[in-house]
């Protein structure tokens, strides 16, 4: 499924970049594009920020034979390399060949350092069966693998989600087995306690019923959608976080950070997951009752939208628990890990852990482990 990416998410995209240092390879491949195309957006947005990225975003046909020519360039610049650093095991025994391909090969492919050398695949596996016990090298490649894992997922992840992943990638792994080497490594989940949040329903806005029920499954993408607001701490004062969650997905499809808690704040995080999703058919928008999604101008954007509208009991936190959920996990993966100097410093992190992090890259016990835009693309193949 081919990715959208509006005006104001590549807006935060370059700034995130320009004042975070990222290098934009990383970006790039954490977001699944070019990096031509990054640099067209850093391009595009220095010449003209007040004007820049007017289109839809979509990113270009054009772009994949570009990355073809890209991928051939790079592969003609590794074999070139592997000759350069292998020149001088040319003309001596197989076994330094065996030992330079060893040596380098988290680097560069082994197949193709075999084929550049002149010598078998086979000859080196077997090579490298004589320098070690298989027992050893197994527990040595799961010890990088699981560290791996460990620090991608931003020293997040605890024994569970670790042996799941690897579960994905193939390896035959037991949760024991995981728990055991993180401890002797000393490889400990950095998260924190959880976050509880409140909301003041009192006011003598009209309220609706509690349609959703607590019935939290959905069988495509943009059938129910949950909306909720939390609270950041900054050395400034209170930043307000207002997110949509979907909820087949659990894809964070609209959010939205201010320094005030007002409907202004909810209708922007309605509005970007509206214009990114644009959903077909009517969505049920779940919520509490909190007065900012009781207020006249939300629920006529809600009529607006087509969406219809479901609301928490009073008190009753359950309700809306998967969208709170998730904000309780931005706070233990996030918000209590790093203390934030300004509201704009906590909304450039908060961006880059939803949108590159939380959506792309962390995996979710709900939908079998999986991203929830690896859940949509999923949908997107089947449906």
């Amino acid at each position: 499924m081919s990715q959208k990416y509006d005006k104001e998410f590549k807006i935060q995209t370059v700034k995130m970049i320009q004042e975070q240092g990222k290098p934009v390879a990383q970006v790039a491949r954490e977001l699944g594009v070019s990096d031509n195309t990054l640099y067209r957006w850093i391009n595009e947005f220095k010449q003209d920020p007040v004007n820049a990225f007017r289109g839809s975003g979509n990113l270009k046909i054009e772009e994949k034979t570009l990355l073809e020519m890209q991928k051939r360039i790079r592969q003609l610049e590794m074999e070139n390399e592997i000759l350069k650093k292998g020149d001088a095991h040319l003309r001596k025994r197989p076994e330094l060949i065996f030992a330079f391909i060893h040596k380098h090969r988290s680097k560069y492919p082994v197949s193709e350092m075999c084929k550049v050398l002149n010598v078998s695949r086979s000859g080196y596996y077997q090579w490298t069966r004589c320098q070690e016990s298989e027992q050893k090298k197994r527990r040595r490649e799961l010890e990088q693998q699981i560290s791996r894992i460990f620090v991608d997922s931003r020293r997040l992840y605890g024994s569970p989600k670790i042996a799941q992943v690897l579960r994905q990638q193939g390896v035959r792994v037991s949760e024991k087995t995981v728990a055991r080497i993180m401890k002797e490594l000393g490889l400990k989940s950095r998260t924190v306690k959880k976050y509880k949040a409140t909301t003041n329903s009192n006011h003598n806005l009209p309220v609706h019923d509690n349609v959703l029920n607590q019935q939290f499954r959905a069988q495509a993408p943009n059938q129910v959608w949950m909306a909720d607001i939390t609270y950041v701490p900054t050395d400034e004062g209170w930043l307000y976080v207002a997110s949509v969650m979907d909820l087949y997905t659990r894809k964070i499809v609209g959010w939205h950070a201010d320094e005030r808690m007002t409907k202004e704040l909810v209708l922007q995080a309605l509005d970007q997951a509206y214009n990114r999703q644009r959903p077909k058919g009517e969505v049920l928008h779940h919520s509490d009752r909190g007065s900012q999604y009781a207020s006249h101008e939300y629920q006529k954007r809600l009529l607006k939208y087509g969406m219809k509208c479901s609301m928490s009991r009073k008190g009753n936190c359950y309700d809306n628990a998967c969208i709170e959920s998730f904000h309780s996990v931005l706070k233990k993966e996030l918000v209590y890990l790093e203390k934030f100097r300004t509201r704009k410093e906590a909304q450039s992190r908060i961006f880059e852990y939803i949108e590159f992090f939380y959506n792309r890259k962390r995996v979710h016990s709900a939908i079998g482990y999986l991203t929830p835009f690896q859940y949509e693309q999923m949908y997107g193949q089947i449906a």
